[in-house]
């Protein structure tokens, strides 16, 4: 991409401005990571005691929107749990091209404290070239990166063509869109292109040193949730010999659940490996598509001891699917797959599992060829000082996002969305959760780099 009139000047301006605002910066993200905003809705936390936790994070949030000479908005779909808007109004917006910088404060909840270093999953120190605690990641370092850019930008007197937009949503974690993002989008939150500021540096061997910080993700997977329900015969466990022993009477004595899940979990680890031949994408690893089994649970009805035989086992999984498949034909392929597992089983063959779709996170698309990824790849590549990708093959540092989130809302919405941000999956969701410290400074620049080129500056 060719730099227009003055960008070049902006830019460095700009930079300067981001490095003098550094150490500002990670105070307030450690100040942000010190105020515990675990998603009330999140299965196994009571809602009561953890309702307020997102607004008070935005409340803290809003004063680096303030700084950053921000309108502030409130857009408030459930009681105590506001989005978070601010807005930076453009010189010329019938011209400029408007931009959203998107990110959730809810956060995952942190475990037990005891696991964590110093035991303080909120503690927000600053240590080691990284700031750690819950959150760090996933995302509280990217919302007040994005908060920061706009500050830069001021600071730096560059002024914008089109409008800014900053947005600090809730309920991201456990899926509640219509809460946060579409809420916002609902309420008339719209621009020309969105950037979500998940954690997009790739996941790497070493992840304290990845071979790239954080990558442009114009598509990300689907996410579908499963709960398999398999059911047994009670009995006495001391009557297993029969089960399993030539001579034994068999089902008349019992039939072991847990065993019967076992099963069909090794089958789907089958359909797994043929999905990593056979679901492809030129933006994701080789692989990626993947059947999750995170919650396997079995025994008797009533007091978990191994002194029955299993009555019931469930696994909930977690199913990550290519982006150009529908979820509707994902569906059928797997309930097929297990069917077809149960008719080699006498038992699950009579009684076939109970298959419980949960939820559909959809994918994420935006084109590769999109001129919006173009510019948020160019303004990366100016503020980490990269050199200009060339070639036919693709840019290594356009790739699919790791997980998922709320850019399919916009792109859904009809507005250009992509991911791009601070920080490490690795990193989101585990004890000791942190962010680098480069990351932040280089974030910011990112997104100030990004509004100058997309929003365009003033008088040009």
């Amino acid at each position: 991409m060719t730099d227009g009139p003055g960008v070049g000047e902006a830019r460095r301006r700009v930079a300067e401005a981001a490095d003098a605002l550094a150490t500002g910066a990670l105070d307030a993200i450690g100040a942000l990571i010190r105020v515990p905003s675990v998603d009330p809705s999140y299965p196994g936390v009571d809602y009561a005691d953890h309702l307020g936790g997102e607004a008070r994070a935005n409340q803290l949030l809003a004063r680096s929107y303030e700084a950053a000479g921000c309108r502030i908005e409130w857009v408030e779909v459930a009681a105590q749990r506001p989005n978070l808007v601010g807005r930076v109004r453009g010189t010329d917006p019938a011209h400029g091209r408007s931009l959203i910088l998107n990110g959730h404060v809810d956060v995952v909840p942190p475990g037990r404290p005891e696991d964590w270093t110093g035991g303080d999953p909120w503690s927000g120190r600053v240590a080691d070239g990284r700031v750690w605690g819950r959150g760090a990641s996933d995302q509280k370092a990217a919302l007040v990166c994005a908060a920061v850019a706009a500050r830069a930008l001021r600071d730096a007197g560059v002024l914008l063509a089109g409008d800014l937009t900053l947005e600090s949503v809730v309920g991201e974690e456990v899926g509640e869109h219509d809460l946060g993002t579409a809420g916002v989008i609902e309420a008339g939150f719209r621009a020309d292109a969105a950037i979500v500021t998940e954690p997009t540096t790739p996941i790497a061997a070493d992840p304290m040193h990845p071979p790239a910080s954080f990558l442009v993700a114009p598509v990300s997977a689907g996410l579908l949730w499963l709960t398999i329900e398999v059911s047994g015969r009670r009995g006495h466990n001391n009557l297993r010999p029969e089960l399993i022993r030539a001579g034994g009477v068999g089902e008349l004595a019992g039939v072991n659940a847990v065993e019967k899940g076992a099963y069909l979990l090794a089958a789907l680890q089958n359909l797994e490996q043929q999905w990593g031949q056979r679901y492809v994408h030129p933006l994701f690893k080789p692989g990626h598509f993947s059947l999750h089994p995170g919650v396997m649970t079995g025994g008797p009805h009533g007091a978990l001891v191994p002194f029955f035989i299993s009555e019931f086992c469930r696994i909930e999984y977690s199913i990550l699917y290519p982006p150009d498949v529908d979820a509707d034909v994902i569906k059928a392929e797997i309930t097929s797959f297990v069917r077809r597992a149960e008719s080699l089983d006498p038992w699950l063959a009579a009684h076939p599992a109970e298959l419980t779709w949960r939820f559909d996170w959809p994918p994420s698309v935006l084109a590769q060829d999109h001129p919006f990824v173009a510019s948020v790849a160019a303004s990366r590549r100016a503020a980490l000082g990269e050199p200009v990708h060339v070639g036919p093959d693709i840019d290594p540092r356009i790739r699919a996002f790791d997980a998922v989130d709320d850019a399919m809302l916009f792109n859904r919405a009809g507005i250009p969305a992509l991911t791009c941000g601070p920080g490490s999956i690795q990193f989101a969701h585990a004890i000791d959760e942190s962010v680098a410290v480069a990351d932040v400074i280089a974030a910011i620049k990112v997104y100030a780099f990004a509004a100058i080129d997309w929003c365009g500056l003033a008088g040009s």
